[in-house]
C-alpha cells in the first residue's frame, strides 16, 4: 500500500510538471507540492529494503539495471517533447544510496564481533570430567572483518558514492543519499515508538541544512526551496504502513516498471497535444 501511495503522489507531481501550462492557475503548484511527499516514502522503502534483503549485492545490481533501463526510456520520452534535463533519474540516486548504506555498515559494524562459547553438558556432573569449551567467533550483523580494513573501506565506499552522485547528477543528489542513510539509521537504532519523532526531528534538520545549498549553490527559487520542506509530511505515512508484510513479486517490481513508463507516457501525451 505504501509503495502504491508513493507512486500516486509521484504521478500527481509529474502531471503538474509536464502539463503546468495547460492546468488552471495554482493547480500545478498544488500538484507539485503533493509530489514532495513521494520521495521520502521511496527513500524510506529503500532503507527498509536494504535492512530486509538477504543479498544486498543483488539488490544493488537490480537497482542499477532498472536505473539504466529507466534512463533510456525517460530520455526517449523527453526527446518527443524536446526536453533536455541535466542529470539522471532517481533510481541512480537509490543505487548509490545502497552503496552508502553498505559503506556505513562496513565502517560501523566491523567492530561488532562477539565470541560465543559452547560446552557439552556432562551426563553426570559430579563424576565426569569437565567437558571442553568451544569458542566460536560470531557477528550479529553478518560481517566478520578487521576494523582496520572495514572502517577505511566503508568510508571509501561512501566517498565513491558521493563522487558518483556529483558526476552523474541524479535526482535529489546528496540530499537523496543523506535521506536514505538517515532513515536507515533511525529504522535500526530508534525504538519503534520513537521512530516517528526521530524521523521528523532529523528530517527537518536535513531539510534545513539543504536550504542554503539549494538557494546559493543550486540557485533554486525561494518558493520552490520552501515547498520542498513539505516532504516532512510524508513521514507519518511511512510509519503508518511500515509494518506491512513483504510485497509479492508483482508489487515488488511495480515501481521499477511504473517509474519510467509513466514518464514516457506523459511525455508522449504531451507531444500529441497541439
Amino acid at each position: 500500500m505504501l509503495k502504491l501511495i508513493a507512486c500516486l503522489l509521484m504521478l500527481i507531481d509529474h502531471v503538474g510538471f509536464y502539463f503546468a501550462d495547460r492546468l488552471p492557475p495554482g493547480l500545478a503548484v498544488v500538484m507539485r507540492a503533493a509530489g514532495r511527499l513521494a520521495f521520502p516514502v521511496f527513500a524510506w522503502l529503500v532503507a527498509r529494503g536494504y535492512t530486509r534483503t538477504r543479498n544486498p549485492l543483488r539488490y544493488f545490481i537490480r537497482m542499477c539495471a532498472f536505473a539504466v533501463v529507466s534512463e533510456v526510456i525517460i530520455r526517449a520520452g523527453h526527446a518527443l517533447i524536446g526536453l533536455n534535463l541535466d542529470g539522471t533519474n532517481v533510481m541512480v540516486t537509490f543505487a548509490l544510496a545502497l552503496v552508502v548504506l553498505s559503506g556505513y555498515s562496513l565502517a560501523t559494524r566491523s567492530f561488532w564481533d562477539m565470541i560465543a562459547s559452547l560446552r557439552p553438558i556432562s551426563p553426570t556432573a559430579h563424576t565426569a570430567p569437565t567437558p571442553p569449551r568451544y569458542d566460536v567467533r560470531l557477528n550479529p550483523r553478518g560481517l566478520s572483518l578487521d576494523p582496520r580494513i572495514g572502517l577505511p573501506v566503508g568510508i571509501l565506499a561512501i566517498l565513491a558514492a558521493a563522487g558518483a552522485a556529483l558526476w552523474l547528477k541524479p535526482d535529489y543528489g546528496f540530499y537523496g543519499l543523506a535521506a536514505v542513510l538517515l532513515f536507515h539509521v533511525i529504522q535500526e537504532q530508534a525504538e519503534p515508538e520513537d521512530q516517528l519523532k526521530r524521523s521528523v526531528q532529523f528530517f527537518i534538520l536535513l531539510n534545513a541544512l539543504f536550504i542554503p545549498v539549494r538557494l546559493f549553490l543550486m540557485h533554486w527559487p525561494l518558493d520552490w526551496t520552501i515547498l520542498q520542506c513539505l516532504s516532512v509530511l510524508a513521514l507519518p505515512l511511512c510509519l503508518r504502513f511500515d509494518k506491512e508484510r513483504r510485497p509479492g513479486p508483482v508489487l515488488k517490481y511495480f515501481f521499477y516498471v511504473f517509474y519510467p513508463l509513466h514518464i514516457f507516457l506523459l511525455s508522449l501525451l504531451r507531444s500529441l497535444l497541439p
